[in-house]
């Protein structure tokens, strides 16, 4: 089956309109959990039973009166966030190939919004590229957010301790690197079209690297 992401004679080719739209769509992912992210870090506020109130009959320093009660905060669950984030990786890895992309609903609803507009057609293989580094990007982000899980899944596949299963093996910054990162080239392939893969991708065509020369990846060579 085509999905309405491909050209309708070839699969070399991609409707830009398509993956400018479905890139909005994803872009309130991260958003999302940046919002989450940003609130888990800060903690949330204490929540105090009045019911427990009790009076110490001591002072402070400043002759206040020092009362204990129990004092309550906010436990984050990542769960709903970690199946957001795998629909998210699912969406990255199936539209990398011709003969999967038509599994994406947001490919097809993509698709349905743009069927009054003039297709402008793209190489594809410079955006399977950005969408490797996307799914690197989300697979970061899953195994910060998942790190017990992640390293005995790693344990277990290598038959060796690699990863520990009583910290987080990830580095704090992880997140605060990654989500904006996504956030950064999500907004830039909706709003102004530039897509941050093509563009390392026409550089390492450059080098020789690549092969799959996209004249259309870089504006001034458009």
């Amino acid at each position: 089956m085509r999905s309405p992401l491909h050209h309708p004679m070839t699969y070399d080719m991609v409707n830009e309109n398509v993956v400018r739209t479905r890139a909005a769509m994803l872009f309130l992912i991260p958003v999302w959990i940046l919002v989450i992210f940003y609130n888990t870090i800060n903690g949330s506020a204490w929540v105090v039973d009045t019911a427990t109130l009790e009076d110490t009959w001591e002072t402070n320093f400043a002759g206040q009166i020092i009362y204990q009660a129990e004092m309550v905060r906010q436990v984050y669950d990542w769960t709903p966030q970690t199946y957001v984030l795998l629909y998210v990786l699912w969406e990255m890895i199936i539209t990398q190939s011709a003969k999967t992309a038509w599994l994406s609903p947001m490919v097809w609803v993509a698709g349905l919004l743009n069927r009054h507009h003039k297709p402008i057609y793209r190489p594809y293989q410079p955006k399977k590229f950005a969408w490797k580094i996307g799914t690197l990007l989300v697979t970061a982000c899953l195994c910060f957010f998942n790190p017990v899980p992640t390293a005995e899944f790693v344990n277990g596949v290598t038959g060796m301790e690699l990863l520990s299963t009583t910290e987080n093996w990830m580095p704090r910054w992880t997140p605060l690197a990654t989500i904006p990162m996504c956030l950064t080239f999500m907004w830039l392939e909706a709003a102004a079209g530039w897509c941050a893969g093509c563009w390392v991708h026409s550089l390492l065509v450059k080098v020789g690297i690549f092969k799959d020369k996209c004249e259309t990846c870089i504006p001034s060579e458009a």
